[in-house]
């Protein structure tokens, strides 16, 4: 009999071909995980098991006694066992971080690497019923919303954690039943982590008012996470429809609205302060900005929201004839063509290729660059046109496509009148420019 359900088993949509690449510290919870794994390989309910384990160098003996636990188990059970070492005090000094959060960087960096050499198809882990309650706890404090305290997911991209739903009590209850032993974690015991503080002195106090409160909490987590998954499927909805405009975005309900916004952001790890800047800028005038994280500026132009970098860095890339060229924030496409397809945008320029003059190449733009706008007898500074367009200053880092004399193609806007083409053309060079 498994530790978890078929229903829970299913939930983690792992298929019979699958090898499951398991997280093993030598603690009950993994160690219960890898024999219940064998059990399904045995079963022909996966396809292969692989485990992993990170000496994160912390508690010195301890730990290579651990190793040595876990090299031993999977030398008996004929499991391939992957091994790393890393230094995480030094790893937590160096980037100014916590013990705990360092480790838990250091380990999944470890277990992608791990299930990539071991040709494996998920990761996984150990999380059981108590440390999903620790978790919606360590939300709530944090003041997360649905998504946080929905806790742990049975899947998560390549992560399944098939004893989500499974106590501690029984897990130990059943490493007994087997007399299988596992190694002890000292430093759970320690109160000076947030989580382990949690486990050591809020539980035991909530048990006092509702001796099942682990069991109410992640029960609570799993009926937040279908309301969660819902309104993320609103969102989902909402985007395609709404896109970046600004108007439609402040019309959509708050909950819609801010996973609207989180699905915008150029990264990942957005705060609950990125958003309430997002949805403070909706309501500003065109031109307002705001500074988000990771060097990143949202702002209001005269249609919708917008996202750039702050401090670009400056380009310089050689074209040729034909070619597709990977650009800092675009993909440029160059290709001699027959005849212009007509009428093109701002994103395609069809010039005269017998006016080219030297070499061409595509660069960020310079102070005082100048050009001839299409159709125009007088050049122009470049940031006066783009000023008397009203576009906003944070979408200025426009590509340039050059020549030796100057400008050919302001990306996004115009060609220099000198390259148009005219009934004398004799060839033509097409710059189709796609923005991401």
């Amino acid at each position: 009999m498994f530790l978890w359900t078929d229903s829970t088993w299913r939930k983690c949509r792992v298929s019979e071909d699958d090898a499951v690449l398991a997280a093993l510290s030598g603690g009950a919870d993994s160690v219960a995980l890898l024999l219940e794994l064998l059990e399904l390989q045995r079963n022909g309910l996966i396809g292969g098991i692989a485990a992993a384990h990170l000496n994160h160098g912390i508690r010195g003996q301890e730990a290579d006694e651990d190793e040595a636990f876990v090299r031993s188990l999977c030398d008996s059970l004929g499991i391939r066992l992957i091994v790393k070492r890393v230094d995480v005090p030094a790893s937590a000094k160096r980037s100014g971080v916590s013990l705990e959060l360092a480790a838990r960087c250091e380990r999944y960096a470890f277990l992608s690497e791990a299930k990539t050499e071991a040709g494996c198809d998920v990761i996984a882990l150990g999380h059981h019923r108590d440390d999903q309650a620790e978790t919606v706890l360590l939300h709530l404090l944090r003041g997360s919303g649905t998504d946080g305290l929905a806790g742990m997911r049975l899947r998560s991209g390549d992560l399944i954690r098939p004893l989500l739903l499974t106590g501690k009590d029984e897990i130990l209850a059943f490493l007994a039943e087997r007399g299988q032993p596992y190694r002890i974690d000292s430093t759970n015991l320690n109160a000076d982590a947030t989580r382990n503080r949690i486990r050591l002195n809020v539980m035991p106090v909530l048990e006092t008012i509702n001796p099942q409160a682990r069991k109410a909490l992640s029960d609570a987590a799993f009926r937040i996470a279908e309301d969660a998954d819902y309104l993320g499927s609103l969102a989902d909805e909402a985007f395609t429809a709404v896109g970046y405009d600004r108007k439609k975005l402040a019309a959509l309900p708050r909950p819609v609205r801010l996973r609207v916004l989180k699905r915008m952001l150029p990264y990942d790890d957005c705060t609950s302060a990125d958003l309430l800047r997002l949805e403070s800028l909706l309501s500003g005038q065109t031109g307002d900005r705001a500074t988000l994280k990771n060097g990143v500026v949202a702002w209001l132009d005269a249609f919708g929201l917008r996202f750039d970098r702050i401090g670009s860095e400056p380009f310089w890339i050689p074209l040729g004839e034909e070619g597709t060229y990977r650009l800092p924030n675009g993909t440029l496409t160059v290709r001699t063509v027959e005849k212009p397809v007509l009428p093109c945008g701002g994103c395609d320029a069809y010039i005269d290729a017998d006016r080219i003059a030297g070499n061409v190449f595509v660069r960020s733009p310079l102070p005082g660059d100048r050009f001839t706008p299409f159709g125009m007898r007088v050049s122009r500074l470049l940031s006066d046109y783009l000023t008397d367009r009203k576009i906003p200053r944070f979408e200025r880092n426009v590509p340039l496509i050059c020549d030796e004399e100057g400008i050919l193609f302001v990306a996004g806007h115009t060609i220099d009148n000198r390259v148009r083409i005219d009934a004398s053309t004799a060839h033509i060079r097409h710059y189709h420019y796609e923005e991401d």
